[in-house]
């Protein structure tokens, strides 16, 4: 299993959204990124290169697989229409 680690940038993506719904993204996240990262997300192109998003309700999920030492680092958490502007 993948262990998962939250950017300080990505916690406080998630402490702007309503509580409901970042608990669900946290729970999703911390539960379904640790079985298999690679086949849940998809693999992003141009400035997010090296980076996958997993999609829950109307919110992104940006994160990168070290496939080295098992860890899904959560990098970006932003509703769909914005989180693709910067990271």
């Amino acid at each position: 299993m993948y262990k998962v680690t939250w950017d300080k940038k990505a916690e406080k993506d998630l402490s702007r959204i309503d509580i409901s719904t970042a608990k669900k993204i946290y729970d999703q996240v911390n539960r379904e990124l640790t079985i298999n990262p690679y086949i849940l997300g998809k693999e992003l192109k141009g400035h997010f290169k090296g980076a996958r998003s997993y999609r829950i309700g109307d919110y992104r999920v940006i994160y990168e697989v070290d496939y080295d030492i098992i860890t899904v680092q959560i990098i970006k958490v932003a509703h769909r229409k914005e989180v693709y502007i910067r990271i």
